[in-house]
């Protein structure tokens, strides 16, 4: 195994030694036990599935290939990305299943193009990246019941699976049949992988997946370097004023700074909002909105929704990825997040909280992913935490309304683990640490 283990590191160009739960998950699948993986955000969960094509290549004469099934075009674009970068054959069906996505040699990495799906019918692929409504057309089964997929599919990998119960029931529902995708390649190794999961979810996922004794590997999902923080804003009776309580500050301290802005995700809960927001910032930076020549490639702020174009979300995934970009700050929906590998951001601001904790937590860890300190900051009010908000959880208003204990051991004892890993200075926690600090 480590022989086979080696050879696939040097494929990928991994020089780092792997981390333990990676190691783990490995060995597991080596033994072709099926495994589902909770595993902190920035872990490195995309790495374990990236190695399998020669890890598990056994006795075919040339790599395995490696399904990986996602639920957002963002995850795909940034590892299809990634992943050609290195020289590997990585592919993505479009969500119809009627073409192939891949990075053009020609051009940035980061630019995709549609192209022939020859290569996909012929099995020239190493990792195959797919929306589940693509797996379950009919030109897609047929191919992947043919014999060179039946005998080169070496796993299974369902990436960010927690998406299974959030999206499975009316607005995705195929997310709820890739039970029948295990069935389909039995004797492949079947992979699913998270940061945010219950216990509860865990045995729920495991039957709908139809896993056979699947064996279950967690890591604490503590980030230590990053501060909580909760922040009441006004009510929802002024508009412009709640806005304005979030915006401004941000607006005040990017004219300061500017090209030393600390790299920022604002998740906002509305396009209406986000367009108030950005036009803000247009109208208050002037000409110092840009870094250099005045295009929208040298603006210093941008904003992330399923609307904008693909070629500015590309280039605002591109920018994302540099140590220090010139994009400093990102108003997004829910779009721009899962399997976004960006180690510059170092505050994620929240203007009305999440429904759920695992979304919280999924959306806090986009933060501080090169260990550096950074803050995620949550603004809400009473409208934003009454009980007749649509999918709301008890245990977001619960974490709203703390405003005196450990609210870092409180948003793990959600996922099940009692202690955290953060061993600093009290007031450097959480604002209510912070606020007990000096009581």
């Amino acid at each position: 195994m480590e022989e086979k283990l080696e050879f696939a590191r040097r494929k990928i160009g991994i020089e780092y030694q792997l981390k333990e739960k990676q190691l783990e998950t490995l060995k597991k699948l080596w033994d072709k036990r099926d495994c589902i993986c909770v595993l902190p955000t920035g872990y490195g969960k995309s790495i374990i599935y990236q190695l399998l094509p020669w890890f598990l290549q056994g006795e075919r004469e040339r790599p395995g290939i490696v399904i990986v099934v996602a639920p957002l075009s963002s995850i795909i674009i940034d590892q299809v990305a990634f992943l050609a970068s290195k020289g590997i054959k990585a592919l993505s069906l479009n969500f119809e299943g009627t073409g192939c996505r891949s990075t053009d040699e020609e051009a940035d990495v980061s630019k995709l193009i549609t192209k022939d799906m020859q290569c996909i019918i012929d099995g020239d692929v190493e990792i195959l990246y797919s929306h589940p409504e693509a797996i379950f057309t009919k030109k897609i089964g047929r191919i992947l019941r043919s014999s060179i997929y039946q005998k080169s599919v070496c796993c299974i990998t369902i990436d960010e699976v927690h998406m299974i119960e959030e999206w499975g029931e009316e607005f995705r529902p195929k997310f709820k049949k890739l039970g029948e995708l295990t069935c389909l390649f039995p004797t492949a190794a079947h992979l699913s992988l998270t940061a945010t999961i219950t216990d509860t979810s865990i045995e729920n996922l495991g039957k709908l997946l139809q896993y056979r004794d699947p064996i279950i590997i967690k890591a604490n999902p503590d980030r230590p370097n990053i501060f909580l923080e909760k922040v009441v804003r006004p009510p929802n009776k002024d508009k412009v004023k709640k806005l304005d309580a979030i915006i401004r500050p941000l607006c005040e301290e990017m004219k300061e700074k500017r090209e030393n802005f600390p790299v920022t995700i604002v998740y906002v809960e509305n396009l209406e909002s986000l367009g108030y927001f950005y036009q803000y910032l247009k109208s208050e930076m002037k000409e110092y909105q840009y870094m250099g020549e005045p295009k929208p490639e040298n603006r210093i702020f941008a904003q992330f929704h399923n609307d904008y174009t693909e070629a500015m979300k590309c280039h605002i995934i591109s920018e994302l990825k540099k140590e220090n970009p010139t994009l400093r700050l990102v108003f997004a929906t829910v779009a721009l997040g899962m399997g976004l590998d960006a180690r510059c951001i170092t505050r994620i601001v929240h203007c009305r909280p999440p429904t759920t904790m695992e979304k919280y937590l999924q959306e806090i860890g986009r933060a501080g992913r090169s260990g550096a300190k950074c803050i995620a900051l949550l603004y809400f009010n009473n409208n934003d935490i009454a009980k007749n908000r649509k999918g709301l959880s008890e245990e977001v208003i619960e974490y709203c309304k703390n405003f005196e204990t450990y609210l870092r051991l409180q948003l793990l004892k959600y996922f099940g683990f009692k202690e955290s890993l953060y061993q600093g200075p009290q007031e450097g926690c959480c604002s209510n640490c912070r606020a007990n600090s000096f009581k």
